[in-house]
């Protein structure tokens, strides 16, 4: 679910820009900048990237119940896990005015537009009952160590924290017994 949760964040900034813009092209991409050898990605160039540079697991729901599984059959279903996607939107444009104006465009978008349901987004997975986008204070030492984790040098951007994407192995586990007869323990039927 995390892939189908950051696509769903491109998509959706994508659709935003487009309509400011006035052009069909995609300017927000889901990648990193720099490639797995320390190499700028020259493919993006002139985008704003989108990456995850981190998770965690969401505290407030962690006590949930267990939930039913897809298949309907009596079996161990672990409650779904809820995380929290960091995500760093960098815009990493040639002209610095132009990578301002698109790091504005998302702050922007994300102010206006910051709880999606399958109510007001009908392109959010069936697996989401909400993704909510909270921009996230970023201190002058989380960014150099961001950067740094990153390999890239500083690009203007912010991060975000996307809130309430669900993990659930569909799966079941051990076999639930069946329960046949009632009766006491100890006591003859």
């Amino acid at each position: 679910m995390i892939h189908t949760a950051l696509s769903f964040f491109v998509e959706e900034l994508n659709a935003y820009l487009q309509s400011i813009i006035r052009s069909p092209e995609n300017k927000a991409v889901l990648s990193t900048y720099v490639n797995h050898e320390g190499s700028v990605v020259t493919t993006n160039q002139d985008k704003l990237c989108v990456t995850l540079v981190n998770l965690e697991q969401e505290t407030t729901t962690r006590n949930a119940p267990a939930g039913k599984n897809a298949v309907g059959t009596p079996g161990r279903l672990n409650p779904t896990i809820k995380l929290n996607l960091y995500v760093l939107c960098a815009a990493n444009f040639t002209d610095y005015l132009e990578a301002l104006k698109f790091l504005s465009y998302t702050l922007a978008f994300f102010q206006g537009k910051n709880v999606f349901t399958p109510q007001n987004s009908p392109r959010l997975d069936a697996g989401f009952d909400k993704l909510i986008v909270e921009l996230e204070r970023t201190g002058y030492d989380e960014w150099s160590k961001v950067w740094g984790m990153l390999g890239g040098k500083y690009l203007p951007g912010v991060v975000y924290k996307l809130r309430m994407v669900p993990v659930q192995n569909e799966r079941p586990g051990a076999p639930l017994p069946v329960i046949s007869t009632i009766g006491q323990a100890g006591s003859e039927a």
